[in-house]
């Protein structure tokens, strides 16, 4: 759900290592493997309903991406601009901190998943893929190190990043079952207000935005380094770079 995964006050460091192959000064493929975190807490949105529902998470990224880059001005350039496109897939694993202690959130069902109240809500996969496009630029050190700099989002095929997607449940339902710690963690209200009483929501009642599948992007800084003789850039040359 977006709601959770849009504030950039829940960055967090990525890496990666990866490896070019040019076709020519203006082509090449790359291959990524990447390491991330992502986060999200109502606690800061600006708006009141987000706030009240009190749901947070943070989850692990790994991905393995297929890309291709197009260097718009060919790569004899000190200065290189380049945009790229592709696939990934990832795994995510979202878990949240409850009464001082981590759970994870996809065994649980939070939304009826897994149960006969939402036959049509299986367990979400915690494999997926998605599409990947950005921008970057390369910088050239020397004959052997390039800098790049670039920002890659990530258009997922999952809802479930952040363990919120379609509506409530309803407390004594989900938790007959899946248990009351599912039920716990479905419906956080209660906890904002501090209401030991509280009832929970009314089944139905609008959880996540189901409309909208999950992105999220990495930015990273890369360093370049040339592992072959001559123009590194050459068709056919292959290029090993790590970044963070």
């Amino acid at each position: 759900s977006p709601g959770l995964l849009n504030n950039l006050k829940q960055s967090h460091p990525a890496f990666d290592v990866f490896y070019n192959y040019y076709f020519n000064k203006y082509i090449n493929t790359r291959l990524s493997l990447a390491y991330g975190k992502i986060s999200g807490n109502d606690s800061y949105s600006s708006h009141s309903w987000q706030v009240e529902r009190n749901l947070s998470f943070e989850s692990s990224i790994y991905e393995f991406s297929g890309l291709i880059e197009y260097n718009i001005l060919g790569t004899q350039h000190l200065i290189n601009p380049y945009l790229f496109g592709g696939i990934n897939t990832f795994h995510f694993n979202p878990k949240t901190l409850y009464k001082g202690d981590w759970v994870y959130l996809q065994p649980l069902g939070t939304e009826g998943q897994g149960s006969d109240l939402h036959p049509d809500r299986p367990k979400y996969n915690l494999v997926d893929m998605s599409i990947v496009f950005g921008l970057g630029t390369k910088v050239k050190v020397n004959k052997s190190l390039y800098v790049a700099f670039e920002i890659g989002w990530r258009r997922s095929n999952s809802d479930y990043l952040d363990d919120v997607s379609k509506d409530y449940v309803g407390y004594s339902e989900l938790k007959r079952t899946n248990g009351e710690l599912a039920a716990e963690l479905s419906d956080r209200t209660g906890e904002y207000f501090g209401n030991a009483d509280y009832a929970g929501r009314i089944p139905g009642e609008k959880r996540g935005g189901k409309m909208i599948k999950d992105y999220y992007s990495m930015t990273l800084f890369n360093f370049i380094y040339v592992l072959n003789s001559g123009n590194p850039f050459d068709s056919g040359k292959r290029v090993l770079c790590p970044g963070f």
